[in-house]
């Protein structure tokens, strides 16, 4: 039975995992080419339109946490792009796969961590991870399926 890897924390050796984690990602959007810090950045910033001067504060924030928070603020509550709800896991595995495309080291230690099952394991996220023993974990789904997809180009 393969172990688990959970991770969820800003330490230890699985940080690499958790989209708060300093790997940058470059994407285009609005037909524009932007490169976000971290995918959290890019998550948090979709749920605004390029011209929204929003979008070019969390692009430019250094604490990918501190992006999280401040869309949490009533001022990023309002006005939202009304797509986003809809398509916030498509937004949020496009940047994983984007991170791990662009980011070399990230691809090596994530095809290293083998057959393991990735938990995002944080107490209050329960679609994208585990919250409190129990969720989705969509975000350790992904990065599973990532990492099979990597492991299959690397051995063909």
């Amino acid at each position: 039975m393969p172990q688990e890897i959970r991770f969820c924390t800003p330490t230890g050796k699985y940080w690499f995992l958790s989209p708060l984690s300093a790997f940058p990602i470059k994407m285009t959007v609005e037909g524009s080419s932007y490169t976000f810090p971290t995918v959290e950045h890019y998550y948090q910033a979709m749920k605004f339109y390029a011209s929204d001067p929003r979008f070019q504060t969390i692009l430019s924030l250094t604490n990918p946490d501190a992006t999280r928070l401040l869309t949490k603020t009533p001022d990023y509550k309002i006005n939202r792009r009304k797509d986003f709800d809809k398509n916030k896991f498509d937004i949020m595995e496009q940047a994983l796969r984007a991170k791990f495309a662009q980011n070399t080291e990230a691809a090596t230690m994530l095809r290293q961590t083998g057959d393991a099952i990735l938990i995002k394991s944080c107490p209050t996220c329960y679609k994208c991870g585990f919250g409190e023993g129990s969720g989705e974990n969509r975000i350790g789904r992904v990065l599973m399926q990532i990492r099979t997809e990597l492991l299959q180009s690397k051995a063909g």
